[in-house]
């Protein structure tokens, strides 16, 4: 049996949606095998699309109807939308909701009265757990609060899930760092950083776990000023309590035993035939990393390579897929400014390539679509298009014997 859920939180562009619809066509083709996608399981069906934030705006634009009919037309899928975000926003369904009526589901983001709500319903459609894997999810925090939505959703998601009896971790990476910073004042608005702390409180309050940690890297690079703690890793006073500052190997180490990390903009495929681990691979779900961003406008490509060398190096299997304007990272000849020792990020791949665990690939109807091509140095980076792009998404077997696959977008 196979579920896959998407969440999107930041706008949908339509070559976003389109290149999701043409890898899904693919996937949802009838197989004759015995492993072809089955539309639900125990009444949770195939493909879920959860939509909230910004992300909600591609519903009612021209330019994307088509796409989501065509989406919508494919067996088992849905789209759950976050009813306060709709409404927040103005934005009405109803053309959508009177074609495919029982596929485009609105719920509240909290609950009221007996009803379902977003989150909750999100996390009762992700994978089940492996056996040897706690009963945790985890938020890789990207972006700044206040700023950025996304603090705010690791918040309602994190809280549905104490209320169902998960752990829970927050994990501050990038700007996402800012998140556990001491002394925040907000007047009106939700202060993040005092949430953090009653989720915190609540946990400990229902025996449950819960991990509040920032990458030591991007809190360095921030300025966030650190000792050592006795554990080989770092504290700060800038810093709510709850909170610590960690490495990337520890980071990933948690994180990678946890069966769920959402985060802004991620999926996750649940696959029902799992092989059995290898040798020097422990049951840890792979990862894919979508690389969506120019190369040096932000830290996201960056950032999102060096999540999964980390992912790596701790035995994760890892996947790059450079899409959308991350294609930019792969074209031309880079050449830092004059006297920056700052290495460019042809160069980077160039220097991981071979590294046990970690692929390279690009999708090329990103490429066509800017009218340039890879870098005929970038070997070990091999393009792809839409019908490999859908087998590595939506794989038909599970690496590792986890069951399950991780998606994150940078």
């Amino acid at each position: 049996m196979t579920a896959n859920v998407f969440l999107f939180s930041t706008v949908l562009t339509q070559e976003r949606l389109s290149w999701i619809d043409q890898a899904l066509k693919y996937y949802t083709q009838p197989r004759k095998s015995a492993d072809s996608p089955v539309a639900s399981e125990q009444g949770v069906p195939g493909i879920s699309i959860f939509l909230t934030g910004d992300a909600l705006y591609s519903l009612n634009e021209a330019e994307s109807r088509h796409i989501w009919a065509s989406l919508l037309s494919m067996p088992g899928v849905r789209i759950v939308c976050n009813g306060d975000a709709l409404a927040h926003r103005g934005i009405s369904l109803d053309p959508l909701v009177e074609r495919f009526p029982d596929q485009v589901i609105t719920l509240p983001a909290g609950k009221t009265g007996g009803s379902t709500s977003f989150w909750s319903e999100i996390l009762s459609a992700m994978p089940d757990r492996h056996p040897n894997s706690p009963r945790e999810i985890g938020w890789l925090l990207l972006s700044s609060p206040y700023m950025f939505p996304s603090a705010g959703d690791a918040i309602q998601c994190l809280s549905a899930a104490l209320t169902l009896g998960y752990g829970i971790g927050l994990y501050g990476y990038l700007d996402g760092t800012h998140s556990c910073h001491t002394g925040q004042i907000t007047g009106d608005r939700e202060n993040i950083g005092e949430s953090l702390e009653q989720l915190a409180k609540l946990a400990a309050e229902n025996q449950l776990p819960c991990s509040l940690m920032i990458h030591r890297y991007s809190a360095a690079a921030r300025g966030y000023q650190s000792w050592d703690d006795g554990l080989g890793t770092v504290g700060s006073s800038f810093l709510i309590k709850p909170a610590h500052i960690r490495d990337a190997g520890m980071m990933i180490h948690k994180t990678g035993n946890i069966p769920v990390l959402f985060s802004e903009n991620a999926g996750y495929s649940r696959i029902g035939t799992a092989q059995q681990p290898e040798k020097n691979f422990p049951a840890t779900a792979p990862v894919t990393i979508l690389v969506t961003h120019s190369p040096y406008s932000t830290e996201y490509a960056f950032g999102g390579i060096a999540f999964a060398v980390a992912c790596a190096h701790q035995g994760i299997r890892s996947r790059v897929i450079f899409l959308e304007d991350g294609v930019y990272a792969l074209t031309g000849e880079h050449r830092a400014p004059g006297g920056d020792e700052a290495v460019t990020l042809p160069e980077l791949i160039r220097h991981l390539s071979g590294n046990t665990g970690l692929q390279f690939f690009t999708l090329s109807p990103s490429l066509h679509m800017r009218g340039v091509l890879k870098n005929g140095t970038l070997a070990a980076v091999r393009e792809i298009g839409f019908e490999e792009l859908s087998a590595l998404l939506f794989p038909r077997r599970a690496e590792n014997g986890t069951g399950h696959e991780r998606i994150l977008f940078f």
